[in-house]
């Protein structure tokens, strides 16, 4: 994300508004110096300060996070934008800290921990994919940009060579498989990126799903359609199940990921084993289940 334009934007929309960075600081209960540091681009508000902040301001999450207004038939390009931004603008960061890091555990006497923390972190799973903790900056403020429904956002590292990043989207009625389709990228002849994101974002409202795979090099957004034709659609109770932990990549395996459910009047989420399995409960009316797949052949 761009400090600078993000700061020069809220000192815009503060001085159309009439307001002195005081003012502005008062009515969120902090100090002008606060104020004056995010117009300068040395630093965003605190996550917490966003809701409060734009609606002084009279604008948007997703126009705060872009620096910019936004138009009618940007918004969900914006959106995307801003939700891949945040995820990597705050890797990109842990990336900086942890240089830092090390130079100084480097000329501390605190040597030994970290090669003790360096030892352990080798024998942990080098292609991987795990869910971003639903506590951390980036996943609360993916999450304001989902709207109500809530995004489910994975980082995945796979430093062997791949042929496809493939991923899977079932459809269940009653328990009863009745459609799967997949969303594949391809890279037979160019090295395979070695760390990415994947983004399922549910909107309700639209029923849609928003899939987004981004990595270094590229970026796919589809919509999947979801309650297709069913009365009353707007009344259904959602749920989901997904992965908890590191998961390790199994080349050339479908392996789960996640489940959104829908019932009009009672579900089982059950636990996203039960959707590898094949065993959709019953009772659950719609199951979009995702599931991947990294591909060597």
């Amino acid at each position: 994300m761009d400090l600078t334009k993000i700061g020069k934007y809220i000192a815009e929309k503060r001085k159309a508004l009439g307001l002195t960075q005081k003012q502005l600081a008062e009515k969120l209960g902090m100090s002008d110096k606060s104020v004056s540091k995010w117009e300068r681009g040395i630093c965003l508000p605190d996550v917490s300060v966003y809701y409060d902040l734009c609606q002084i301001l009279g604008i948007s999450i997703n126009e705060f996070l872009a620096g910019e207004d936004i138009s009618e038939e940007r918004i969900v390009e914006k959106s995307e934008e801003n939700i891949i931004g945040v995820t990597t603008d705050s890797r990109n960061k842990q990336k900086r800290l942890k240089v830092i890091i090390v130079i100084l555990f480097v000329i501390s006497l605190a040597i030994v921990l970290v090669i003790t923390g360096i030892l352990l972190s080798n024998n942990r799973p080098k292609n991987y994919i795990v869910p971003l903790d639903s506590e951390s900056i980036e996943m609360k403020t993916a999450q304001m940009l989902s709207g109500s429904d809530t995004a489910y956002i994975y980082k995945y590292s796979a430093t062997e060579h791949y042929d496809f990043l493939k991923i899977y989207i079932s459809e269940y009625h009653c328990g009863e498989l009745v459609n799967k389709d997949v969303v594949d990228l391809g890279y037979q002849d160019i090295e395979s990126p070695q760390n990415g994101m994947l983004f399922i974002v549910p909107d309700f409202d639209n029923f849609v799903i928003k899939l987004i795979i981004a990595d270094d090099n590229s970026k796919l957004s589809t919509e999947i359609p979801i309650l297709e034709g069913v009365a009353n659609r707007e009344y259904y109770g959602r749920s989901a199940t997904q992965i908890k932990d590191r998961t390790s990549i199994k080349y050339d395996e479908e392996q789960a990921l996640s489940a959104l459910i829908y019932d009009h009047d009672q579900m089982r989420v059950g636990s996203i084993q039960d959707y590898e399995q094949g065993n959709a409960p019953e009772m659950n009316d719609y199951v979009y289940y995702f599931s991947f797949e990294f591909c060597k052949e």
